[in-house]
């Protein structure tokens, strides 16, 4: 009786340790994120995060623009021509824009996708107030990484949350420099 209390007791410290992990991890990034007002830093932030926090070294981010299309902010691994902009409502990624819902490959299907998504393993729809404001397609992870874990949807629901958010910042500090360096 008491072995079993002691493995109990083990697999639950375990598992706290394995919670504090993830929540030091998603802690690091939010504060790397939230860090900098220099969009370009900012960028590179997430580029860090989703190679070496997920396992991906594919990716692009968009931000929904005026115009109605997502246009191409970054991206890394891919050919950029390829995804210079795209349709909400068109595909994988306009569809994870129209309805704001995740796309993640274990749960979706992609038999519908077009060919350029056919590799696309997750796309993460950016909010601002509830409002989707853009959307970063992951595609294929790194040959190691098998499939995608907990921790990686908890930091996607990081990066849904807080990166337009950070990137929107750095955006009105630009203007305010710029406001204030034209008026000297």
């Amino acid at each position: 009786e008491i072995e079993d209390d002691q493995q109990r007791l083990l697999e639950r410290y375990v598992g706290l340790e394995d919670r504090n992990s993830t929540l030091t991890t998603l802690y690091v990034a939010c504060q790397r994120l939230h860090s900098s007002l220099d969009r370009a830093e900012i960028l590179l932030t997430v580029r860090e995060i989703i190679a070496n926090l997920v396992g991906c070294e594919e990716y692009v981010l968009f931000s929904l623009a005026p115009d109605g299309w997502l246009h191409r902010v970054d991206s890394a691994g891919v050919d950029p021509k390829a995804y210079e902009r795209v349709l909400p409502g068109h595909g994988l990624i306009g569809r994870t824009v129209e309805t704001g819902e995740a796309f993640l490959i274990e749960e979706g299907d992609r038999s519908a996708a077009p060919q350029i998504e056919a590799n696309l393993t997750a796309c993460i729809p950016l909010k601002r107030n509830d409002v989707v404001t853009g959307a970063i397609a992951l595609f294929r992870l790194l040959p190691q990484k098998l499939e995608l874990q907990e921790l990686d949807r908890e930091l996607f629901w990081l990066l849904e949350a807080h990166l337009d958010v950070a990137l929107y910042c750095a955006e009105l500090h630009q203007r305010m420099n710029a406001k204030n360096g034209a008026a000297e």
